[in-house]
C-alpha cells in the first residue's frame, strides 16, 4: 500500500471515528426544519420545484442536493439520526482525499495537515448543525483535488472533472461560487488547450447545475441577469489575467500546483472579507469554508519540515482530545434541545392526537419557536385537524434526577439520553393569544390573529410554508425597528398567574409594568436572529410550587 493511501485510510479511519463515537448532536435550528419540511413536500406530493431554500447570498436559491439527502430519508422511514450518521460519513469521506490533495502538492499528508484541516473543516460547517453546508467539505475537496491534478497535467479532462465537483458545491451551497472566477483563472493560465478547457469546463459546469436543480437555476439565472455586466466583467477580468499570467505558470508541475494553493489561500483571504462585509453577515466562519483545504495543506507544507514527527502527532492527538472534550461539554452542560430530542418528544404529542396547529399557538418553553418548527416537520401525515387542545403546553428539558417526588400526576415525562427527560406540563393559559397588537418604535401597530388554518393539512398545503411561521411578517414589518411592543389582553385576571419568560435569539424580553390588570405588555429589544414570534412566556399558578420550580430550573426568570 502506497504512503498516500495509508493516509487516506488513516484519515478517514480517525475522523469517522471521532465523529461516531463523540457525536455531538444536532441542536434545533430553525434552517434545520425548513429544510425537513421542504424535503417533506417532495416526499408527500407538495411543490417540488428542484431546489432548497432561499439564502442570505443576494437571495440566491439553494440547490436541491441537501434536500434529496433528506427525501431519501422521509422515503425510508429513517430517524433523524441517521442523517447525523451520513453527514460524519460524507466528512470522513472528505478527510480520506485529503492526502490525495496533498500529493498534486508533493506535500505528505501527516499528522499536522489532519489537525489542521479536521477543527477548520467543523468550525466552517457549524458542526453539529445539520443545514445545507452539513456535506459541503466532499464536494469542495473534490473540486481542488480535479483543480490541481489539471494544473499539473494540463489537460481537459481533469479540469473539466473540476468543474463537475465545482457545480456540486455550489449546487450544496452558493457560497462555493466565490471560486468560480479562481477557477477560471486557473484554467486560463494552466491549461495546455485553454481554448478547449474552458468552454468544455464552463457547459459542463452550467449544465451540472441546471439539471440538478432546474427550479434553482432558473430562479438564479433571473437573479443574476440583474448583475450580468458586472459578473461578466468579473469573469473577463479572471480569463484575462489567467492569460497574462501563462508565462508564470510555465516552469515544473509541481511549482505551479503549490502556486495555485497559496493563490487561493490569499485569493480566499481577501475575496471571501470581502464579500462578508458587502453582504453584511460579519466574518461568518461559513464563508471561508471553500478555501479550509488549500489553506491547512499550504501551512502544513511550510509547518512540517520544522516539527519534528511525534510533536506533530501530539497536536493531532491535542486536536482528538478537544473534539472530545467539545462532546463531554456539551452533554454535561448544554441544557438545550436537540433534533433527535425533538423526535422523542415529537411521538408523545403526536401520539396524544394532537395537530401542529394545536403546537404552534401553545407550545411554550425554552427556545419554542425553533421546538414548534422541528415539530412542524415531524408530524404524521395522517390528515389530523388542530382543536384538540385548548391549554398550553409547556416543554423543558431537565435532569431526571432534579424532578419532585412525588411528580405530579399531570406531568408527561419523555426519557431521553443519558439520565435526562423531557417534561411536558399542560398549563391553563390566562392570556388570549388567539388576537393580541404588536407595535414599532413608530406606534406602528399590527393587529394579529394568530390563524393555524393556514398550517392545517390539505390537498395544496404546502409543508415548507410551517417553517419560520412568524406572525404576519413582523420580520419585515419592522426590520429597522429598535423596539417591539407586544399588547395581549387577559382572559382572566383571578387567580392571577406569574408569568416567566425564558432567553431566546432577541437581545432581550421584559414584561412591562403600569398597564391595567386585564392587559399584559412585553418590549422585546430585537437581535441578530430575532424571529418576532409570540413571547418566549409561560404562565404558572402562583400556588403550584413544582412547576415554578421547573420554570426555575429551565432558566425561566420572573421579572416582576
Amino acid at each position: 500500500m502506497t504512503p498516500s493511501r495509508r493516509a487516506s485510510l488513516a484519515y478517514f479511519a480517525g475522523t469517522w471515528a471521532l465523529l461516531t463515537g463523540f457525536r455531538a448532536h444536532a441542536p434545533l435550528h430553525l434552517d434545520t426544519a425548513r429544510d425537513l419540511l421542504i424535503a417533506r413536500d417532495c416526499v408527500l406530493g407538495g411543490p417540488c420545484p428542484g431546489a432548497g431554500p432561499r439564502s442570505s447570498f443576494a437571495g440566491l436559491m439553494q440547490g436541491a442536493t441537501w434536500s434529496r439527502l433528506l427525501e431519501l430519508r422521509e422515503l425510508l422511514g429513517w430517524e433523524l439520526a441517521a442523517i447525523e450518521r451520513v453527514a460524519d460519513l460524507l466528512v470522513a469521506c472528505a478527510a480520506a482525499l485529503v492526502p490525495l490533495v496533498a500529493r498534486r502538492l508533493g506535500a505528505p499528508a501527516n499528522a499536522l495537515t489532519w489537525a489542521l484541516w479536521f477543527p477548520l473543516t467543523l468550525w466552517t460547517i457549524g458542526y453539529p448543525r445539520l443545514w445545507n453546508p452539513t456535506p459541503w467539505p466532499l464536494a469542495l475537496v473534490l473540486t481542488f483535488l480535479g483543480l490541481l491534478h489539471g494544473v499539473r497535467t494540463g489537460g481537459a479532462p481533469a479540469l473539466v472533472a473540476a468543474a463537475a465537483a465545482l457545480a456540486l458545491a455550489v449546487d450544496i451551497h452558493v457560497g462555493a461560487a466565490v471560486l468560480v472566477p479562481f477557477a477560471v483563472f486557473v484554467a486560463a493560465a494552466t491549461a495546455r488547450r485553454p481554448a478547449l478547457a474552458l468552454p468544455a469546463a464552463s457547459l459542463v459546469f452550467v449544465g451540472a447545475l441546471a439539471a440538478s436543480s432546474p427550479g434553482a437555476f432558473a430562479e438564479n439565472r433571473a437573479i443574476v441577469a440583474a448583475h450580468a455586466m458586472a459578473g461578466l466583467g468579473g469573469l473577463v477580468l479572471a480569463l484575462a489575467a489567467g492569460l497574462a499570467a501563462r508565462r508564470w505558470f510555465a516552469g515544473p508541475e509541481l511549482r505551479r500546483a503549490r502556486i495555485v494553493a497559496a493563490l487561493a489561500c490569499i485569493y480566499g483571504a481577501v475575496v471571501l472579507t470581502l464579500l462578508s462585509r458587502v453582504s453584511g453577515h460579519g466574518l461568518d466562519p461559513r464563508y471561508f469554508a471553500p478555501v479550509v483545504t488549500p489553506a491547512a495543506l499550504v501551512v502544513s507544507l511550510g509547518l512540517s519540515p520544522r516539527i519534528p514527527p511525534r510533536v506533530r502527532l501530539a497536536i493531532a492527538g491535542l486536536v482528538a482530545a478537544g473534539h472530545v472534550g467539545l462532546w463531554a461539554a456539551q452533554r454535561a452542560f448544554d441544557p438545550q434541545l436537540r433534533l433527535v430530542e425533538a423526535e422523542a418528544i415529537g411521538r408523545e404529542l403526536y401520539g396524544r392526537g394532537l395537530a401542529f396547529g394545536d403546537l404552534y399557538r401553545h407550545l411554550r418553553g425554552p427556545r419554542a419557536f425553533d421546538l414548534v418548527s422541528t415539530l412542524a416537520a415531524l408530524e404524521p401525515p395522517d390528515g389530523r385537524a388542530a382543536g384538540h387542545e385548548t391549554r398550553d403546553l409547556l416543554v423543558v428539558r431537565a435532569d431526571r434526577s432534579a424532578l419532585p417526588d412525588p411528580l405530579p400526576g399531570d406531568w408527561r415525562v419523555v426519557a431521553l439520553e443519558e439520565g435526562r427527560v423531557a417534561v411536558i406540563v399542560a398549563v391553563t393559559p390566562t392570556l388570549d393569544l388567539t388576537r393580541f397588537e404588536v407595535c414599532g418604535d413608530a406606534d406602528d401597530c399590527t393587529a394579529i390573529a394568530v390563524d393555524v388554518a393556514r398550517f392545517a393539512q390539505g390537498p395544496g398545503m404546502q409543508w415548507a410554508a410551517r417553517a419560520h411561521a412568524g406572525l404576519a411578517d413582523l420580520s419585515r414589518r419592522f426590520a429597522g425597528a429598535t423596539a417591539g411592543h407586544y399588547r395581549i389582553r387577559r382572559r382572566l385576571t383571578e387567580p392571577l398567574p406569574r408569568i416567566a419568560l425564558f432567553r431566546d435569539d432577541c437581545r432581550r424580553w421584559q414584561l412591562d409594568a403600569g398597564e391595567p390588570a386585564e392587559v399584559v405588555a412585553f418590549t422585546v429589544t430585537p437581535g441578530p436572529r430575532c424571529r418576532w414570534w409570540l413571547p418566549p412566556l409561560v404562565e404558572v399558578d402562583v400556588r403550584d410550587l413544582a412547576l415554578s420550580s421547573l420554570v426555575a430550573a429551565a432558566g425561566g426568570d420572573w421579572p416582576l
